[in-house]
């Protein structure tokens, strides 16, 4: 009998501290676990604008992207945006040949800030580079927001060699 109220009072005291240690594993969030996806929608892409420089904008007013959509040549037409509700976020890489392609990946809201991550695709070692030169971008329309916007690139060299 004193073994199985033994028993049964260890059990309970593993179950007890297994619960424990779940709860504490609960608080220990990181910011990536706070953050929200943020829906976007792409407004256009391409390789070729004239920008001379790499550009990232969180764009609010309609004058400044009509601006910006005299110099980026999409491959397809824009699609239109509703400033009212919505603002643009832009990301061009001045790059020095062609093989290069740029996509936004996430928009993530994060407390003050959004976080809006890219990827710029670039010619493996094993690629023959094109001396052409490149400014790959992209467009996208998210909703409006009065918040801070933070622009990441992640860089990916992309093989050549066929599979």
């Amino acid at each position: 009998m004193q073994r199985l109220g033994f028993l049964f009072g260890l059990i309970l005291f593993l179950a007890v501290l297994a619960s424990c240690e779940t709860e504490q594993q609960a608080l220990e969030l990181t910011e990536e676990d706070l953050a929200e996806l943020v829906p976007y929608v792409s407004l256009g892409r391409g390789v070729q604008a004239s920008l001379d420089t790499t550009t990232t904008r969180m764009i609010s007013e309609p004058s400044i992207w009509l601006a910006y959509t005299d110099s980026l040549r999409p491959l397809l037409p824009f699609t239109s945006v509703d400033f009212e509700m919505e603002m643009v976020l832009l990301a061009a890489v001045d790059v020095n040949s062609g093989g290069y392609d740029l996509r936004f990946e996430s928009v993530e809201s994060l407390r003050d800030t959004v976080v809006a991550t890219y990827r710029l695709f670039s010619p493996g070692t094993d690629c023959r580079p094109s001396y052409a030169p490149g400014v790959p971008f992209e467009a996208i329309r998210i909703p409006r927001t009065h918040t801070a916007v933070r622009f990441v690139r992640v860089d990916e060299a992309v093989d050549c060699a066929p599979s």
